[in-house]
């Protein structure tokens, strides 16, 4: 069966969909889609027929924030593009990550602003459909995410408590999950030893602000991504739940570019063969040359590690420059041939001929047999204000959704 390697990617309210050729690494435009709102995070079916699209007229790039959120289910068709089903589902708050649990019989909603959780039944054509009614729960500050372990047994929610003065601590929380029912289970808090030189720190979370995390595909090993900290960190679990203090702890900056700009992590993966992870890292503070505002220099790149294949350390092996600013999202094509990174913002580059002007955009990366990155591509987007918030890659087979309706480049209206 011969398909096709997909990736979308948003610019503000638009969904672009792009062909991409696993051997020469090309993109190739195949339509967009307009949603109302600004998309803020999608996730695919395990067999890439639907991809539930998360929308918001709220958030940090919202000039006027409209109390407009949802959650879209859209069939994949066979060239990537979107085919809406069902009836949009109303979010009564901004939501930051979807993703679906192994089963796939529901999916998850992580909010921060109010740091909660919702959890929603899917119906048996894979449309979003009820709200599970969940007891009181307790998510801490600035939840970023939510997954559950494969195993199906916990579900699992960082906090990275975003706060000026650094007052508030980060966590972890770890539910219990059946069948869409979240329990507490345990708490996982920073660090006595690591939290003071991070109490007064810009977004420091006590030395934890827990971001997000990704899982190994064949060993029982949970990496996390520590925002304001940039680093990774590994955590054992199993059956019965995951372990209270992480193995390791590396830093996602070491050897990288110097500079005077504030670092963020932001996503992290796990390539599918299991002997690598992948960080991406940001910096995006200015300072004015010629009338304009100029990047004054830090870590805007992929970082990669190698994976120990016993105990399951991650080593440092390479920083692979995205070429642009704020890389928020990246994704790993399903072969494990390719990378395709979203650099976020505009915004203006220091060079010898002068401020040199970015947008955001794309960058395609090959994955070498040592993990390492080439990069091999770069699209730039439109610089009409918005911004790149999500990317994705999924895999189609030429014969799938060949009957769903097409809705082209239609919006799609909640």
């Amino acid at each position: 069966m011969t398909g096709k390697t997909i990736v979308y990617a948003s610019l503000g309210p638009e969904l672009w969909v792009y062909d991409l050729d696993t051997e020469s690494a090309s993109l190739t435009h195949v339509t967009t889609h307009c949603f109302d709102e600004v998309v803020q995070y999608a996730w695919p079916t395990r067999d890439f027929s639907v991809l539930y699209v998360a929308i918001s007229g709220a958030g940090p790039m919202a000039e006027v924030e409209r109390p407009n959120h949802a959650v879209i289910a859209c069939h994949i068709l066979s060239d990537g593009a979107l085919a809406p089903f069902g009836q949009p589902v109303r979010l009564d708050h901004r939501p930051l990550h979807i993703t679906l649990d192994p089963q796939e019989t529901h999916l998850l909603a992580a909010y921060n602003i109010p740091p909660m959780v919702t959890v929603h039944r899917l119906g048996p054509n894979r449309e979003v459909g009820d709200e599970v009614e969940q007891d009181a729960l307790d998510f801490g500050e600035t939840v970023h995410q939510v997954r559950v372990t494969p195993g199906g047994d916990f579900a699992i929610v960082p906090a990275c408590a975003h706060h000026d003065n650094g007052l508030t601590p980060g966590r972890l929380d770890i539910f219990a999950y059946a069948d869409g029912k979240m329990t507490p289970a345990a708490q996982l808090v920073p660090d006595p030893e690591r939290a003071a030189a991070w109490q007064s720190e810009w977004f420091g979370a006590h030395g934890f602000a827990a971001r997000h995390v990704d899982f190994h595909p064949s060993r029982p090993w949970m990496y996390l991504c520590l925002e304001r900290q940039s680093e990774i960190a590994l955590f054992d679990y199993d059956s019965t739940g995951v372990a209270p203090r992480p193995r390791f702890i590396k830093s996602a900056l070491e050897g990288g570019p110097t500079g005077p700009s504030a670092q963020l992590a932001s996503a992290i993966h796990v390539h599918p063969n299991g002997r690598f992870v992948y960080v991406s890292n940001r910096a995006w503070d200015t300072e004015q040359i010629d009338g304009k505002p100029v990047f004054v220099g830090g870590v805007n790149d992929i970082t990669v590690f190698e994976i120990d294949p016993d105990s399951g350390e991650p080593t440092l092996i390479q920083h692979a420059d995205t070429g642009g600013i704020f890389p928020r999202t990246f994704s790993i094509d399903p072969t494990g041939k390719l990378l395709v990174a979203g650099n976020e913002q505009p915004g203006w580059l220091p060079s010898d001929d002068g401020p040199r002007r970015v947008t955001p955009g794309l960058v395609v990366f090959r994955i070498g047999d040592d993990g390492c990155l080439t990069r091999t591509k770069k699209i730039d987007f439109p610089d009409n204000g918005e911004v790149c918030f999500w990317t994705g890659i999924v895999s189609v087979a030429l014969e799938t959704n060949q009957d769903a309706p097409a809705n082209g480049a239609s919006a799609v209206a909640v």
